[in-house]
């Protein structure tokens, strides 16, 4: 509820504003070439990578390395009116135009292992929301698949559709997780009861987890559990529709979610469960990196500050890059990605703020 809410005196858009992660935005601009790729290349009926029409394809887009560096730009022009990025805008720009080459061959490595399908001449959807009808044979990216009987809609990165089956991939930037099996499985589920993009009730032949340096195939469901899916999902459904209307909503805290979440720092039953073990990290997660909430008691030195917890006196010296600093002694901060440091000359456990660390003041008042 507080990441959905609306915050009109932050910014005008919905939802409270991200902050993006370097990976997480050299995952979307992965994510985006490709998209942009699969289309061109069906656009011109490329059947494979030796098909000349490929090099008609790269020579209009400028070639792989443009193509990555104008979409780096266009993630960064989304940022441009977030107040958690506006500082970061510079420093994010120059980490991400140094991965240019790292991406370009990410993108390369995905496209050389992609298996075309020949699209057809037809006049069958692309599969676009707006124009949602039957889709075509051959490969379409950024497909959104939906299941309206269980209100239930995903979208899958790219699907190849032949005679009598389809493929569905899903491209993966980072490390492999036993979720992403999930995730492509309750994509065979929407496709199987999508009757605009899928009326024949063609059947899912692959499903392919694609990573940067090999894919994993999944095992397609069978009917029968296609069908146990189906119902175990509408049950999930109905069990979070029911959270949602409890006022106020429930938190629910959990050690590998929490420290992820973009507005834990509005989120006070975080900053109780942290009270209870400050210094472990996030809920007790031992990491370099931690949360604190607590007083700015005094300066302690040009670029130190002595922090008290608010219940068990627990002080922690904070120390940041500049003299210059947001707040003052007597501020209640909240502070988020702290950096884990030792000091044999200080008796006081240390946190750093560096550049992904957050500083929020905390008004008692409210």
């Amino acid at each position: 509820m507080l990441s959905r809410a609306t915050y009109p005196d932050l910014w005008s858009h919905w939802g409270y504003p991200p902050r993006p992660s370097l990976p997480a935005l050299i995952g979307d601009v992965v994510h985006s070439v490709l998209e942009t790729l699969f289309r061109s290349f069906r656009t011109y009926g490329c059947t494979s990578l030796a098909d000349p029409a490929v090099v008609a394809v790269l020579k209009d887009l400028g070639g792989y390395t443009q193509l990555v560096q104008r979409d780096i730009e266009d993630q960064l022009d989304k940022l441009a009116d977030n107040p958690r990025v506006n500082d970061r805008l510079g420093p994010l720009r120059t980490a991400l135009r140094i991965k240019v080459p790292e991406i370009r061959q990410r993108v390369q490595v995905v496209i050389a292992r992609t298996p075309f399908q020949s699209a057809s001449s037809g006049t069958e959807s692309d599969g676009l929301s707006s124009g949602r009808g039957p889709l075509s044979q051959g490969f379409h990216a950024e497909v959104e698949l939906r299941a309206p009987e269980l209100r239930l809609a995903g979208r899958a990165d790219l699907v190849s559709v032949a005679e009598d089956a389809c493929e569905i991939t899903d491209y993966k930037t980072g490390a492999p997780d036993p979720h992403h099996a999930d995730q492509v499985r309750l994509y065979a589920l929407l496709w199987g009861r999508d009757d605009e993009l899928n009326p024949w009730s063609l059947p899912v032949r692959r499903l392919i987890l694609s990573y940067p340096s090999h894919d994993v195939d999944v095992d397609p469901p069978t009917a029968a559990e296609l069908d146990n899916l189906a119902t175990t999902t509408a049950k999930q459904i109905h069990i979070a529709e029911k959270a949602l209307r409890e006022r106020p909503p429930p938190a629910y805290l959990e050690t590998a979610k929490c420290g992820l979440c973009c507005v834990r720092q509005l989120c006070d039953e975080y900053w109780t469960g942290l009270e209870l073990t400050p210094m472990s990290g996030l809920l007790g997660r031992e990491t370099d990196w931690f949360d604190f909430e607590g007083t700015v008691t005094k300066q302690n030195g040009a670029r130190s500050w002595l922090v008290v917890a608010p219940t068990d006196d627990a002080a922690l010296l904070l120390r940041t890059s500049s003299e210059t600093v947001s707040f003052k002694v007597g501020n209640r901060l909240r502070l988020l990605n702290l950096y884990r440091e030792e000091d044999p000359e200080s008796s006081l456990p240390i946190g750093t703020l560096t550049h992904v660390s957050e500083v929020f003041s905390v008004n008692l008042s409210d």
